[in-house]
Formats: structure tokens, sequence, C-alpha cells
């Protein structure tokens, strides 16, 4: 294939029930392989020399030209979901995938990728039937499927949040608790029971954003709500967020968001919004959320 593809070019894919004792390799292949194995067994995974047993779900990740074995299970058979593919952006080692692509990383939890578990599953079941363009939707599963191992690799805050030390995770939860309120960061460190500077470095290191950063994202969505409801003019807004200056927070949200406040206010008024309800974030969600992605073209 043309290396100049956009896209994931798939060769193989596969279903395969390993029997119990088999063994592949060791071997080297010429292109990118991704394994799921949907549940844990004694199957070992060998590179450079080092074992790594597979005893719970996860992804395992195989580059080009490293040589490797698998020593399947001794006392059971082992199904393994498979794709073989080429991809130009790994090919050129593409900042995006440069987590990924560190040597040593082949071994992904499944329990963090439940979403790639299931685009596996479904690559299995595309090219199965092979119906209306189905090498196209195989690209783009297989495209999918490698941005979010390579956010998982790069510990992006969807997936660091489930291990973030007790300190960062009770920083995080002062901050929500006085979003209104003029905290400053040596407050929530204090509270959390570190140093600011120590704080602030772990709570990057866990995060991938500052403190400081998360407290602004967090009163953003907060203002985000209120002019949901539509009641309150866009200085009410934000002097209630814990902004303190309607200037300050109209500049932030623009520099932020891409649009100014007053825009977003107007495109709460759609109808698609006109009767949402405005309840407490939970967390991770993003319920009410209008999220500017690319501006519109004029």
């Amino acid at each position: 294939m043309s290396l100049e593809h956009h896209w994931p070019y798939v060769h193989t894919v596969g279903d395969i029930i390993a029997s119990k004792g088999s063994k592949l390799g060791i071997r080297e292949i010429e292109d990118y392989e991704l394994v799921y194995f949907p549940e844990g067994t004694g199957t070992v995974y060998e590179w450079g020399g080092v074992p790594h047993v597979l005893d719970s779900p996860c992804f395992v990740f195989t580059r080009p030209r490293e040589s490797h074995q698998y020593l399947f299970d001794r006392e059971r058979n082992t199904r393994h979901l498979f794709v073989h593919f080429d991809y130009e952006p790994l090919r050129r080692r593409d900042e995006r995938f440069a987590a990924m692509l560190q040597q040593g990383f082949h071994i992904i939890p499944a329990r963090h990728s439940s979403l790639v578990a299931a685009m596996m599953q479904q690559i299995i079941v595309v090219a199965g039937y092979q119906s209306h363009h189905w090498k196209q939707r195989l690209s783009s599963l297989v495209a999918a499927a490698m941005e979010e191992l390579a956010a998982y690799a790069d510990n992006t805050p969807e997936f660091a949040s489930e291990s973030y030390p007790v300190q960062v995770s009770r920083g995080i939860t002062y901050i929500e608790e006085h979003l209104t309120e003029p905290i400053t960061i040596e407050q929530v460190a204090r509270h959390a029971g570190w140093s600011h500077e120590h704080f602030t470095r772990m709570f990057v290191a866990a995060v991938g954003m500052s403190p400081k950063r998360l407290l602004l994202e967090r009163r953003l969505r907060l203002a985000e709500e209120f002019m949901l409801l539509g009641s309150q003019s866009v200085k009410q807004i934000a002097y209630q967020c814990g902004f303190g200056d309607e200037h300050h927070f109209s500049k932030i949200y623009k520099r932020i968001r891409g649009i100014t406040a007053t825009e977003y206010l107007e495109r709460c008024k759609e109808p698609i919004f006109r009767h949402a309800a405005v309840e407490v974030d939970p967390g991770r969600t993003f319920a009410n959320r209008h999220i500017l992605v690319n501006a519109p073209i004029k």
C-alpha cells in the first residue's frame, strides 16, 4: 500500500480460539497488530525477552519488526480478536501517538477501554458480513480505536481520573465545593495536605492540567449551566460563578471557548435547549453542554 493513505489500511482481522498450550512465534511482523483478549488467562506475551502474563482483559499492541511471541494458556483455550493494519501517522510517529509508540508500551488494560473492546468486536462483525463500504468502515473503526488507545497512553483526564492520588482527589473535591468563592490554589493545596509547589506538580502529572486551569474550567461549566437557564445577564453570571468581574469573565470565555459569553447565551435560546433541565454535573458527564468544535465558515 501507499503510506500516503490517511486512514488505516487493514490487512487482516480475525477472532481465534487458540488451543491450550499452543504457541505463536517467535516472530516479527511487517505491519501493526492490535490484539484484544476479552478474558484474563495464563497466556504470556513475550517481548524483548520480558514475559507479560495476560491475566486480565487487555489489548496487546505490537509494532513492525518487534520480535515477540505468544505462549497460550496451558490449561484452557484462549479466545483473542486481532487486526493487522498499516497506518501512515504511526509510521511517521505523529505526535498524538508519541506515548503509545514509546519503547515498552504494549499492554493496555481493557477495563479502561471498553469502547475499544466494542470496536474490536464490531471490526470482526463488519469484516464477516462484508456489506456496503465495509473496508472503509474497518478503517474508520481502527482509526477511532487507535485514537482512544493513544489517549489512554497519554494519560488524558478521562482515563487518569480513575487513579488520582488521594490528595489530588481531595483537592478536586474542595474546588468543586468552593467554585463560587474567591479561593486560591494555596488554599486548595493546604486542604489536600501538600505544599503549593508539590501539589501543583503532582496535580499536573495526574490530571494533565494545572489546578488553576481546572478551577477555571469548572467555573466556566457552572457559568454555562446558568446561561442555559437564560434568566440572568452575563454580568450576574460572572459574579455568581466566582469571576468577580464581567470583563475578566468575558475575556477568559472568549479565549477558551472560541466564542463570546453573549454568543453562547444566544445559542442557549435555540429550541434544542429551551426545555433542558439544569442539574448538578455528577462528575465526568457533560450534560447540557453546547460545545463548539469548529467555528462555522462565514
